[in-house]
């Protein structure tokens, strides 16, 4: 589980109250006091990392869609400029958003 050795001890202040809860859920773990809080303190830093990296996929899916929506916009444009002999030409290739039955533009 670790890489390298522990080597670091480190001394915190607790209410008895927050003692008697960790002792009691780290016996319910089956492990002892230390390797419960470190394993505790090593799930909020990979939680902390996950969310991180949910955030920048959220960020990335808005510019996607951000994209998405200014191509569209501009393949509406297009259709709505173009003249009867290129939308004929485009539907003969089958372009997207140029079949006969896709919303009018307006």
């Amino acid at each position: 589980m670790y890489t390298e050795p522990l080597s670091e001890v480190m001394r915190i202040r607790l209410t008895s109250g927050q003692h008697r809860r960790l002792s009691e859920a780290a016996a319910l773990s089956g492990l002892n006091l230390s390797d419960y809080v470190r394993r505790r303190l090593t799930a909020a830093d990979t939680l902390a990392e996950e969310l991180d990296a949910l955030r920048q996929a959220v960020r990335h899916l808005s510019q996607i869609s951000e994209t998405h929506a200014a191509a569209l916009e501009t393949a509406l444009l297009v259709r709505a400029t173009a003249r009867p002999e290129q939308i004929a030409i485009a539907q003969a290739e089958g372009w997207p958003g140029f079949a006969p039955n896709s919303p009018k533009c307006n």
